[in-house]
């Protein structure tokens, strides 16, 4: 019998892989108010490499200390000492056969000093107050992007194997994008031509930091945390022109998060995932996440309500027949460090439920 292509290795451009299985990012909010990765944040991710994951991608990391976290226990990804504590990192998940790509988080309008692209208001949430968001002006897009470019160019200097640029969710990127949060009437709002504007001034400015052949990864979303039914992009035909958009300004990879990874992208047009359609209409390599082996969807998943392990059959499936080329896996690895493993050389019914719980320490 075969081996299944999820645990096949793989290569795109630079990005060499022993296998197909990506750690999802997940905000864990476990460094120091230094914003240094510690020796626990190593050890987490190191735990999954050595369990055979092929790409760890790193919760979000501020870019700068000014408006891209949202609590001071994000790790971030600015001075050289933050720079050096991910170097550990990296050298770790290297030394545990793994590679490694940090993702690039700018909170915006969820940040602690909130910014982006219009004025209002971010709900309370937790123990965070509602907080008042000021519209950016000309010196914070020159200063959001120069930081994103000093971000992606510490990356490569570093080792790290690739980066992926967070997009999605709600967060800075994304809010460009949805009218709800963009009423911009510049040239940064509009027509979806004009709210694209910014995040793919972004995306050219991290193939700029890095050079022609570092890989890129871009994320993004339907949804977002503050509205998680949204609908950015209702026909291919839109998408279409998102995706093309992201490849022209250098994206090697795009990471398509949605709500399930195995439902239609656009249902009116047949079963294809947004994850297919992206990778359809772009050509580009594809990331496809959301609900691989858990139930609950994210919007209940941290709550009192209990997970119940689901069969990460047909997400695998989406490999086998062309409409992704990676799958990544997110709370699900955070309740089993050896998913690779289990799924592969075991029973998927061996995994364990994720329980919020279990966000209580890095382990």
């Amino acid at each position: 019998m075969s081996t299944p292509l999820a645990f096949q290795p793989a290569r795109f451009g630079a990005l060499a892989l022993r296998n197909r299985i990506v750690m999802a990012p997940m905000t864990r909010r476990m460094a120091g108010e230094d914003g240094l990765a510690t020796e626990a944040i190593r050890a987490y991710y190191a735990r999954r490499a050595r369990h055979e994951v092929g790409l760890i991608v790193s919760e979000g990391t501020g870019i700068d200390s000014l408006h891209a976290y949202d609590t001071l226990s994000v790790p971030r990804f600015e001075t050289a000492a933050q720079h050096a504590a991910w170097r550990a990192v990296v050298e770790a998940v290297h030394a545990e056969g793994g590679a490694f790509a940090p993702q690039l988080w700018h909170c915006g309008r969820m940040s602690a000093d909130p910014i982006g692209p219009s004025p209002g208001e971010v709900a309370a949430r937790g123990d965070r107050p509602a907080r008042a968001v000021r519209a950016m002006e000309a010196d914070d897009f020159a200063q959001v992007l120069a930081a994103y470019a000093s971000a992606a160019a510490a990356a490569r200097a570093i080792g790290c194997d690739a980066l992926e640029v967070h997009g999605a969710h709600g967060y800075l990127l994304d809010s460009f994008l949805s009218p709800a949060t963009n009423q911009r009437s510049d040239a940064y709002g509009g027509s979806f031509s004009a709210r694209m504007r910014f995040p793919l001034e972004v995306a050219r400015a991290v193939r700029a930091a890095v050079g022609p052949d570092f890989p890129v990864i871009y994320r993004f979303s339907q949804w977002q945390l503050a509205d998680y039914a949204e609908v950015k992009w209702r026909t291919p035909d839109e998408l279409g022109a998102w995706v093309n958009a992201l490849k022209d300004a250098g994206v090697d990879l795009l990471h398509v998060s949605t709500r399930d990874a195995t439902a239609p992208g656009f249902p009116d047009a047949g079963p294809k995932t947004l994850a297919g359609w992206a990778r359809e209409l772009s050509g580009l390599p594809v990331i496809a996440v959301g609900k691989v082996s858990v139930t609950l969807t994210m919007d209940r998943a941290y709550g009192e309500e209990r997970d119940v392990v689901r069969d990460p059959g047909p997400a695998l499936a989406l490999l086998e027949r062309g409409e992704a080329d990676l799958l990544a896996v997110g709370r699900a690895l955070i309740a089993n460090p050896d998913w690779v493993q289990v799924v592969r050389d075991r029973d998927w019914r061996e995994l364990r439920a994720f329980d919020a719980g279990q966000l209580a320490a890095l382990v």
